[in-house]
């Protein structure tokens, strides 16, 4: 336990243990790690995505748009289906309203899509 807390670990050799330093990352690990927590905040960001669609606000995030691109294929012009909308109301949508509010959503995605690989 002290080796963790301390940046340390134990290693054997001939049959002796010492006590060793973790080296310091690489530049290229620290690169990698950073790219990491921008792509999880990236994810944390798309998974929050609202977007609203004649004042009804339709959840945006990846699983959603996917449901909402399958529905736009299903349905013909003027039907419509039974929608969970992002405030957990049960609304009846049309396909052109699915259809706006993936586009919407796909847009915002866009937006924040290239996030993690733009130097600051």
């Amino acid at each position: 336990m002290w080796c963790n807390t301390h940046n340390h670990y134990i290693e054997e050799v001939n049959g002796e243990f010492f006590i060793r330093e973790v080296p310091p990352p690489t530049e290229e690990e620290i690169a990698a790690s950073e790219l990491e927590k921008a792509k999880a905040e990236r994810a944390e960001y798309v998974s929050k995505i609202v977007v609203t669609v004649d004042d009804l606000l339709f959840d945006g995030d990846e699983t959603s748009q996917d449901r909402m691109a399958r529905s736009c294929v299903a349905l013909n012009d003027g039907e419509t289906v039974q929608w969970v909308l992002a405030d957990n109301t049960i609304a009846q949508v049309t396909k052109e309203q699915l259809r706006k509010a993936l586009r919407l959503a796909g847009e915002a995605q866009t937006a924040i899509w290239a996030n993690p690989y733009i130097e600051i």
